[in-house]
């Protein structure tokens, strides 16, 4: 039984998959493949993403708390809304996998999964996501509804990143040299497979924890860092380079 949310929030888009397929592809990158709250991303999280199996979780968090916040998001914290992105069978489906998979600690049906581990499950164990990377979903917008516009992102990137991560988007900007941990290199494979839109914005807003990554969100419109974070999807990630590009 999908859990009622009200009127259709994200257009004339069809649901993206089953509950374990959506969380992982909108959100493992923060939340963690096993909903702990650790990912590769918690380290540039100026807000510590929910850890849904801790015991806090397990007696605060209703079914409709967890889908009230996915299509809402959360001021204050990394957690964005996503009613734009995402349609509100997408919400149900997402919620109740969260609230029955990590929440309420319900085992994984055998095999289920296998899509976003790489692997089928062995005896009910899940396989290692670390060690078996997968490509996230390069389709995910940006949250809110915001439209990047890459060409006044390149202008805002080359003023503002490219002194750090260079203008290649290859981490070697010409502060890099002195910084550690070094800065992100953007069009390594890691990168490529890891940062959509979503997780670039994010990083973006929120900085990075004991690095010289600021949160942009201190300075920065949300508009402009859904342009930058534009720039750098379709310029590195992608690597559809557009006109502001420096080579």
């Amino acid at each position: 039984m999908l859990l009622a949310l009200g009127s259709a929030q994200a257009g004339d888009r069809k649901p993206g998959g089953d509950g374990a397929t959506l969380y992982h592809n909108y959100c493992s990158v923060c939340h963690g493949d096993k909903g702990n709250g650790q990912s590769r991303a918690t380290g540039a999280l100026s807000t510590q993403p929910r850890d849904f199996t801790s015991a806090e979780a397990k007696r605060d968090l209703t079914l409709e708390r967890i889908a009230a916040t996915v299509k809402h998001g959360r001021p204050g914290t990394a957690m964005v809304a996503w009613k734009t992105q995402l349609t509100d069978t997408d919400i149900s489906r997402v919620s109740e996998y969260v609230y029955a998979r990590f929440v309420q600690g319900q085992p994984q049906a055998a095999g289920a999964g296998s899509a976003i581990s790489g692997t089928k499950a062995h005896g009910g164990r899940e396989a290692d996501a670390v060690s078996t990377p997968v490509r996230v979903d390069m389709t995910a917008g940006l949250p809110n509804g915001l439209k990047g516009d890459s060409k006044r992102g390149g202008v805002f990137y080359l003023a503002n990143c490219a002194t750090c991560h260079g203008a290649r988007g290859d981490g070697a900007g010409p502060r890099a040299y002195f910084i550690n941990p070094k800065p992100r290199n953007f069009i390594e494979e890691n990168s490529r497979l890891r940062y959509n839109r979503m997780a670039i914005y994010v990083s973006v807003s929120e900085g990075r924890l004991g690095s010289e990554m600021p949160a942009w969100k201190q300075v920065a419109t949300p508009q402009q860092m859904a342009d930058v974070s534009e720039y750098v999807f379709q310029t590195f990630i992608i690597g559809k380079p557009v006109a502001a590009a420096a080579r």
